[in-house]
């Protein structure tokens, strides 16, 4: 049976650029280790969700959405 995992952002930038940004700014020592993606959101708003345990592991998800 298929899931489907909505997502709402935590927080929301104007740009795809501001978004990443954002995440390399919190996350610039550790940035080799963690996987993201930059979604858009319906009102045209970009916000970062990373992937995998290593950024549960480094406390991302206090910033950002992630998927583990």
């Amino acid at each position: 049976m298929l899931k489907l995992i909505e997502l709402e952002a935590k927080r929301t930038y104007a740009s795809k650029g501001n978004a990443v940004k954002a995440a390399e700014k919190l996350y610039r020592d550790c940035l080799s280790d963690l996987r993201y993606i930059v979604y858009q959101n319906e009102e045209g708003r970009y916000f970062p969700v990373f992937i995998g345990h290593e950024a549960i592991r480094a406390g991302v998800h206090f910033h950002f959405n992630v998927l583990g």
